[in-house]
């Protein structure tokens, strides 16, 4: 099935249809429309007539086993693994056995809205997981459409349903950071040396716990005082990949603290044997665990009696503090965490409305 434009400057379309009941193809042809996507929904009518059953027209979950040929082409394994879950558990049972061409705007917005209102097979779903499901739906769909399988995707209009009578997290998520003197608090507390030094290192770089875990001796110029990131540990399939994004790949300066503290962490470690610049940063051929490092990092949090925040509250600590100084410019800590200039304002948003209440104070005392 195709469209072309004819040299009057109207569009037609044509193809083959299916095999009749002695195995032939008939050639078909219609001419007049004025444009491509005339020509398109006419076709879809007229082989609607012809067969009652379009060339290419499939059921959902064979939709879904063609996407996955091509994903992997241009999609990170970790989140096509969070794709496929979505498409076992809630997809696929809603419906794989129908055809795509069948399911309406409606019936997606009432089956989404049931599944945030009252969850699916007696799993419950928050915002953005009902968010991330009907996004991967219209992934789908648009992947459909895309190789001419469907017309229009159905999920294009069909806003992400929220609950009404949610208390918005905004607050805490803001307050998921240590100003400096709380951090020393904490550190101070630390009395493992080894942990102590994997928060420092977290503290003082601000890169990802993923970021983290997947160090090795290989990444670190400790002459000149440079860390290369260009991987990371994925907390949902427990492999190595390659980092969040495009910017995520960087080069940053260490502080002489961190490379003095790696400078004598590498004496030692190197003279052990089977020892290889693969091995990894803070432990050896096998990386730090995401979540050995959380529970470690969480449980030391409570002992210290400091605001209770994540692991990932370190690179926002780290963050903030860099902000706080007028005289960096944010150029500068947008390319340190691996953000845009953009990324870097909306995601500390919070810590510049800080900053807007010293520029007024500065402005009144002139």
């Amino acid at each position: 099935m195709a469209q072309q434009k004819e040299s009057n400057g109207t569009w037609s379309f044509y193809g083959k249809l299916p095999k009749d009941l002695n195995g032939k193809r008939k050639n078909y042809k219609r001419r007049g429309f004025k444009n491509k996507k005339d020509a398109k929904i006419a076709e879809m009518e007229f082989l609607k007539t012809q067969s009652n059953i379009l060339p290419g027209r499939l059921k959902l979950d064979e939709l879904i086993k063609e996407y996955h040929k091509d994903a992997p082409n241009h999609i990170k394994q970790s989140t096509i693994k969070i794709y496929m879950r979505f498409e076992r558990n809630i997809i696929s049972p809603s419906f794989g056995n129908r055809y795509i061409d069948e399911i309406t705007t409606l019936e997606i917005t009432r089956w989404i809205n049931d599944i945030l209102k009252n969850g699916y097979n007696g799993q419950n779903y928050g915002e953005s997981s009902t968010k991330n499901i009907l996004l991967h739906l219209s992934g789908l769909l648009t992947y459909a459409v895309d190789h001419n399988w469907l017309n229009k995707n159905p999920c294009h209009k069909i806003k992400p349903p929220k609950d009404p009578n949610k208390v918005s997290n905004k607050k805490s998520s803001e307050n998921n950071f240590w100003e400096i003197d709380e951090y020393n608090k904490f550190i101070l507390t630390v009395e493992d040396e080894y942990k102590r030094d994997l928060y420092e290192f977290m503290f003082l770089t601000g890169v990802r716990i993923g970021e983290f875990c997947a160090l090795q001796w290989s990444d670190v110029d400790l002459d000149n005082g440079y860390l290369t990131i260009n991987k990371s540990l994925s907390a949902t399939i427990t492999e190595i990949t390659s980092p969040k994004s495009n910017n995520s790949n960087r080069t940053i300066r260490l502080p002489n603290k961190i490379v003095e503290k790696l400078k004598i962490r590498y004496a030692i470690v190197s003279q052990q044997e089977g020892f290889s610049e693969s091995y990894f940063l803070y432990r050896d051929k096998k990386y730090i665990s995401i979540a050995t490092f959380r529970r470690w990092f969480n449980k030391d949090v409570a002992k210290s009696r400091v605001k209770k925040i994540t692991v990932h509250g370190l690179r926002h600590s780290h963050a903030s503090y860099l902000l706080s100084n007028p005289m960096i410019p944010e150029l500068l800590i947008a390319e340190r965490l691996g953000h845009s200039v953009e990324m870097l304002r909306g995601t500390y948003a919070h810590v510049y409305e800080k900053s807007r209440k010293n520029l007024i104070d500065f402005i009144e005392n002139l």
